[in-house]
């Protein structure tokens, strides 16, 4: 080769090995030396008029909480129509997007939350304020006495790419309609999260005291009025320590742990997901991280890849001729079994028309001591493992594990798994209504969520309602215990018995 010539091609690759450092170090996150720097890894900027958080240059999210609908307990059909319902909301996407779904514990105050549920006993007679009293030590123990209860919240974090943020409202505002509209098909109500609540939930994951509880009710209001910058006032007061390679330790006592899911089985089940979204007394977000892919590239690559499995298949063979023996005797059964694989992947693209998706399951898991978050740790492994999944913590990267777990649309992780439209879906985020009416009638355990169930009839659809059980099960006392009921929260409501039978 002539010395100009090599000095050209040196020249060439020189230029081509300095663009990619100057890419890699304008895309390099330095590590964070200080609290407000951690939080800066969560976001770039806000709109708070659009609710619109910026991630990094070009990646904008939006979040949407919705309300959880009855999946575990429905009949067939009905499972069947939510989950194809779920498949096309998640085709409804591009590949220049993200989707995070997201089962999480909003902490509140118990003696807070206690007031919208016991009963009022000022004001009333000797005998309406024992009942009273003796309905409110029912309910206080179902509730239990932590200082904390976690309200079960479910969100929907879209990302999208977008050149400025107008562009990224134009594109949320589309994807709002569109989920909207697929949500009510489920019979489920969605509303745009604020960006408060989203900066909140940060602010009180990082600190060991609620927002509420050090005296700020408007977050950013807060910033502005100190003089500082929202990194400064969610950054938590306390230490944050990185030192341990599977958790990260806030202050003195509060301990969180990041964990995702590995491998799979053949079969998946949404019993997984549900069983990890109600685990009593853990606070554990459970995030699924969803991306499209580009469907042309995907069916590209995969009949290249069964074109070269078909090659070396071919090699083998002729190397079995050629040594007088048959190849079915030594079969390579791992290729066969991969090409058999590739092409059902690629029928299943091309001809049933699903799409593929690269996922991950990240676990977050909070406890105020290492001995409970070692035992939730635990009883979150037990369970995959009892579904023949595995679960391992995120060594030494269990801050990027909380950066992808949390309601901001990250999705930087390595760990990925590509799965068809239908494997993707199979983990359906619902599991059954709550109903929750504040300053109703209780009316026991939910056996799924197993949360109190408190309903007022007169908000439903449909108010009427029965008591089936079988004979001598107490419904008679049941019915007992809902007359008091209502002659407690609702006064001038009238109660006519009529019993045929003269039983009560």
């Amino acid at each position: 080769m002539p010395k100009e010539k090599k000095q050209k091609v040196k020249t060439k690759k020189e230029s081509i090995l300095t663009k990619l450092f100057k890419k890699f170090k304008a895309n390099k996150i330095a590590k964070p030396r200080t609290t407000p720097q951690i939080i800066r890894m969560f976001f770039r900027d806000f709109f708070e008029n659009s609710s619109i958080i910026q991630l990094d240059e070009n990646h904008y999210s939006v979040c949407f909480e919705y309300q959880d609908i009855s999946f575990s307990k429905a009949n067939y059909e009905e499972q069947e129509s939510i989950f194809l319902k779920w498949v096309e909301y998640l085709h409804s996407f591009n590949y220049n997007d993200h989707i995070q779904v997201i089962c999480s514990g909003k902490p509140v105050k118990t003696q807070d939350y206690k007031k919208n549920y016991i009963y009022d006993t000022n004001n009333l007679s000797e005998n309406k304020s024992k009942i009273a009293k003796e309905f409110n030590e029912l309910i206080e123990t179902c509730l239990g006495n932590k200082d904390e209860i976690l309200c079960e919240i479910r969100q929907v974090v879209i990302t999208t790419k977008a050149e400025s943020i107008k562009d990224a409202q134009d594109i949320f505002m589309q994807y709002q309609l569109r989920t909207e509209e697929k949500f009510k098909e489920l019979k489920s109500k969605i509303r745009r999260v604020p960006i408060q609540e989203r900066l909140a939930a940060l602010y009180n994951v990082f600190h060991t005291t609620l927002l509420e509880d050090d005296g700020i009710t408007n977050i950013i209001q807060y910033a502005k009025d100190n003089n500082l910058s929202i990194y400064d006032v969610i950054a938590p007061k306390e230490d944050v320590s990185l030192r341990e390679k599977n958790y990260i330790k806030i202050g003195e006592n509060k301990f969180i742990r990041a964990l995702y899911v590995s491998r799979l089985p053949k079969s998946v089940t949404p019993r997984f997901y549900n069983r990890i979204t109600t685990i009593e007394n853990a606070n554990i977000i459970t995030t699924l991280n969803i991306t499209p892919t580009d469907p042309a590239k995907v069916i590209q690559k995969v009949n290249k890849k069964i074109s070269g499995m078909k090659t070396e298949r071919l090699e083998k063979i002729k190397k079995a001729n050629k040594n007088n023996y048959s190849y079915e005797a030594v079969k390579d059964e791992k290729l066969e079994d991969s090409i058999r694989d590739a092409q059902a992947l690629r029928d299943a693209l091309q001809k049933k028309k699903q799409k593929l998706f690269t996922n991950n399951v990240v676990i977050c898991i909070q406890a105020s001591t290492l001995d409970e978050l070692n035992k939730v740790t635990k009883q979150i492994k037990d369970i995959g493992n009892e579904h023949m999944i595995s679960i391992y913590n995120l060594d030494w990267q269990q801050l990027e594990g909380l950066q992808n777990c949390l309601a901001f649309g990250w999705n930087n992780l390595q760990m990925q798994r590509s799965l068809t439209s239908e494997s993707t879906a199979a983990n359906v985020p619902f599991n059954t209504k709550d109903l929750m009416h504040p300053n109703s009638i209780f009316h026991g355990i939910n056996l799924v969520s197993k949360n109190p169930v408190f309903c007022d009839r007169k908000k439903l659809l449909n108010g009427n309602g029965c008591v089936l059980a079988t004979s001598g099960a107490g419904k008679s006392f049941s019915i007992k215990i809902i007359i008091e009921q209502v002659l407690l929260r609702y006064p001038q409501d009238e109660v006519i018995v009529i019993d045929p039978q003269r039983r009560i």
